[in-house]
């Protein structure tokens, strides 16, 4: 084998990856609302979830894509793990979709006549319009389908170039568990069976191996695909594991069924299913193995997810419940997680400050925080306050984890404000809930006191936090800027109105000698912190509610308010 001949190949294998890339990104960036409504619709039994998992996988071209996103509507508790097992089995049926279009098209239709011109006319559509979000994508999608098939056409030319030169024979003698592993390190390396398969086609196609060897390197493959999500799941919660470990489970149960009967699988494809032509009876048989192992499986997915859940138990509990089985790849829906946990946040933060002050529960307002978040990961009624914060605290560094792995994706200008929006909501719920928090010994002093006037100043508060929360909770129903605008805006003057009010309270109650120097002190210390904590309430609910227009606007208005 001649030295350019190798690097011809791996030119091809390069473009085919790169090729890869591009198609698997486009479709990242192009994931929406549509797939995820058809996945959360489709998924609500086991065999609708296998079907799901199949169609969303070929049309997406990557199961990886389809398990970031069946994690994430796990992680929201919108799919058991059961039915997410169903789709990750019929993630791995659509993704022998890809071997099909390249055995298929790369190998029996003569696409040199297209390739170049698709890469050159993707190429300046690249460039022109990049301020064009669906034509840049399309143009990107078009320049990764051009490289993937011109890398093919270079790795099929090192074959045949190859065979000419090179005796594989002495090779092929070897067991054939050695192409197994053989397959497995590659895909393994390279993160990707598209291409291992690819490359068997290419030798397979200029008869460098026999049809045997292809299927035990391309058995190899499917063992190769569960690392990736294998490293994933490295460090990460119970769930991701469970779906890792099932993968893998499932990957060595077909690949063992298809090594053990590879003889009679590829008779069977041959005499029955009538396919002569080595390329197809090599997909044929990926696909066949992995159609046969999500029967087997579909019977006993119930029990296989029950072993899973008592075999992977989270040790350290997340504080935040919809981001952990969130992936920030997904661009999308990973937005749409956040904004559920921001608002969980917040619900969290108005409750633990109404509880420092000793007020029930307030409100049980339909569409409100109450009815959307009930059940989800509320604070234990068994922590203290102390506790409780600190919970709330851990949150806080989750979100804002989640947040800096999530700004390193390519995010639109508009959603990446609305992202900045809920991280600064984040921010103005966790000062409210300080402000709070720090005036605690203050609280139980005048809340203890036999002092009448301290006493009187303690249930006075307690009155206009009761008013103010109540407000606030039945403002989170509402989907229009325009009154949630103006209500912030009434609610900020009221609370500043207040503020002064009882700061001239105090003054006049000084002025009598009713209260000694410190009382004074501490009186002016915890009326300028409730301000503060109420104004930070306020002007998150600002970021959560509003759009960056109203925002700004609401900004501008209360300038002369310091933040």
């Amino acid at each position: 084998m001649e030295l350019l001949d190798f690097w011809k190949l791996l030119a091809g294998l390069g473009m085919f990856l790169y090729g890869m890339f591009h198609i698997e990104d486009t479709m990242k960036q192009m994931e929406g609302r549509a797939f995820k409504l058809f996945l959360q619709k489709h998924t609500k039994h086991k065999l609708s979830a296998i079907f799901s998992g199949t169609i969303v996988t070929g049309i997406l071209q990557s199961s990886s894509i389809v398990n970031l996103m069946m994690l994430s509507f796990v992680g929201a508790g919108m799919l058991s793990m059961r039915n997410a097992l169903g789709v990750a089995l019929g993630a791995n049926i659509g993704g022998t979709f890809n071997s099909w279009l390249v055995a298929i098209l790369g190998f029996k239709v003569e696409l040199g006549k297209f390739t170049l011109p698709i890469i050159g006319i993707a190429g300046i559509g690249l460039i022109v319009f990049r301020s064009k979000k669906r034509i840049y994508q399309i143009s990107k999608f078009l320049m990764g389908f051009g490289l993937l098939f011109l890398g093919l056409e270079y790795m099929k030319g090192s074959m045949d170039s190859m065979i000419k030169d090179f005796d594989f024979s002495p090779y092929l003698q070897y067991n054939s568990i050695v192409f197994v592993l053989i397959g497995f390190i590659i895909t393994a390396l390279i993160q990707t069976s598209a291409a291992t398969v690819a490359i068997v086609l290419s030798a397979l196609y200029a008869n460098i191996i026999p049809i045997e060897t292809a299927v035990a390197v391309v058995l190899g493959a499917e063992l190769g695909t569960t690392i990736k999500i294998l490293i994933g799941s490295i460090g990460g919660i119970a769930a991701k594991k469970r779906v890792a470990f099932g993968n893998i489970i499932f990957n060595l149960f077909t690949s063992a069924f298809g090594f053990i009967l590879i003889v009679p699988i590829i008779k069977f494809i041959r005499d029955i299913i009538g396919l002569e032509d080595p390329l197809l009876i090599l997909v044929a048989f990926q696909t066949f193995i992995n159609i046969m192992g999500v029967i087997m499986f579909y019977f006993f997915l119930d029990a296989f997810g029950s072993f899973l859940d008592k075999r992977f138990t989270d040790g350290v509990k997340n504080a935040t419940h919809f981001l952990p089985n969130t992936s920030p790849e997904i661009v999308d829906t990973a937005i749409i997680m956040v904004e559920k946990e921001v608002g969980l946040f917040i619900y969290r933060v108005i409750n633990l400050n109404l509880e420092a002050f000793h007020i029930k529960e307030i409100g049980d307002f339909e569409n409100g925080f109450n009815t959307t978040y009930e059940n989800k990961g509320f604070l234990p009624d068994d922590l203290t306050y102390i506790e409780k914060y600190n919970l709330i605290k851990q949150a806080e560094g989750e979100i804002f984890s989640f947040y800096s792995k999530l700004a390193e994706e390519k995010i639109e200008k508009n959603k990446r404000i609305h992202l900045d929006q809920l991280i600064s909501s984040v921010r103005g719920a966790m000062y409210s809930a300080k402000g709070v928090k720090d005036i605690m010994d203050d609280r139980k002093e005048f809340s203890n006191s036999i002092d009448e006037l301290k006493f009187d100043f303690y249930e006075l508060i307690r009155s206009q936090l009761t008013e103010m929360y109540t407000d606030l909770i039945k403002l989170s129903s509402s989907k229009d800027n325009t009154i949630v605008f103006e209500k912030l805006f009434k609610l900020l003057e009221k609370v500043k109105t207040q503020y002064e009010d009882r700061m001239d309270d105090a003054f006049r109650e000084a002025g009598k000698d009713k209260l000694i120097e410190l009382d004074i002190s501490t009186l002016f210390n915890v009326n300028r912190e409730l301000f503060a904590s109420c104004k930070s309430i306020i002007f998150s609910m600002k970021d959560y509610l509003l759009d960056a227009k109203h925002v700004e606007k609401f900004e501008n208005t209360t300038s002369f308010i310091p933040k």
